[in-house]
């Protein structure tokens, strides 16, 4: 298997006290070890760890036709707020031209909604719909937050006065609950389409399940290439060596952290300041002796 991530802790070394790296690193590798067996606290929530390899063919199947389906579909309104719509934006920009928004495409564009309640915004969108052929995808475990709920109203009502009751249920794709919640009862009295949030999985780390493919896949990238190298990722980051990339990275970062190095520049060849955005959000320090490692493309490569 190749090397993907490089991780290079000579400049940083010096920061560090003397004898205190290893400690860090032997610190980072209990953690991966709690982790993997589940033993600490937030284990009911440990389902993103094998989303890439366990992931049933029949999601990818779906994702699919639903693409197929869109063919005539310019504009896909993505709604959802947090992790609910961070991972698939961070994706879709880091991995799209940048300039995709002026350039030809056979794909929707992707807009977000439900992250803010602007009236601006969310007029601006309605102006925007009005002269584009419209569908919506609509990401929440409840239903009931106050953010996407407004803009769900708003869409819908908007797609129901312009396409009517029957084409508006092809153009709207549910992202919820199995069996709870506000939007599963629509739903079902409704009968949209929808794809299921695991309930072991936490929206910040939710890239990986429907909430994430289904944009991403809208979008135009090939999501099963996507996972191809983030089931190589999920191998890399479980070995419990000294060598493994997010081990070597949470080691150096907590170390770093412990001396008052508490401000991170990151920096990306991809054009796109918005990657960083959803893995600020997944870092994680060791606080009161209890760990977690996070996840976000390259899995498990946040702090401890």
């Amino acid at each position: 298997m190749k090397e993907i991530i490089t991780i290079r802790e000579n400049s940083a070394i010096g920061f560090i006290p003397g004898d205190t790296y290893p400690l860090w690193q032997e610190k980072a590798l209990r953690a991966l070890d709690l982790l993997e067996t589940g033993k600490g606290k937030g284990s009911d929530f440990l389902g993103w760890l094998r989303l890439p390899s366990q992931t049933a063919p029949t999601v990818y199947e779906q994702i699919k036709d639903i693409c197929l389906d869109w063919k005539d579909i310019e504009l896909v309104v993505v709604i959802g707020i947090g992790g609910s719509y961070l991972g698939a934006r961070a994706v879709i920009e880091a991995l799209s031209h940048s300039f995709s928004a002026l350039m030809p495409s056979s794909t929707p564009y992707i807009v977000f909604a439900g992250q803010n309640i602007g009236e601006d915004y969310l007029a601006e969108l309605e102006d925007l719909m009005a002269v584009k052929s419209s569908a919506c995808v609509v990401i929440s475990k409840s239903g009931t937050t106050t953010e996407p709920a407004i803009a769900f109203r708003l869409v819908k009502q908007h797609l129901l006065s312009r396409y009517g009751k029957e084409e508006t249920r092809r153009r709207i794709v549910a992202i919820t609950d199995k069996s709870h919640g506000a939007l599963r009862k629509m739903v079902n009295s409704e009968e949209y389409r929808s794809f299921i949030i695991p309930s072991d999985v936490g929206g910040r780390f939710s890239v990986f399940t429907p909430v994430g493919l289904l944009p991403i896949a809208l979008a135009g990238i090939d999501i099963q290439e996507l996972m191809e190298g983030a089931r190589d990722m999920e191998k890399i980051t479980a070995l419990k060596t000294g060598n493994n990339p997010a081990v070597r990275y949470a080691a150096l970062r907590n170390a770093l952290y412990s001396t008052g190095k508490k401000i991170a520049h990151k920096s990306s060849g991809l054009g796109s300041v918005e990657l960083v955005s959803p893995t600020d959000g997944l870092a994680c320090r060791i606080d009161g002796g209890d760990a977690f490692l996070s996840t976000f493309l390259g899995q498990r490569s946040g702090l401890l």
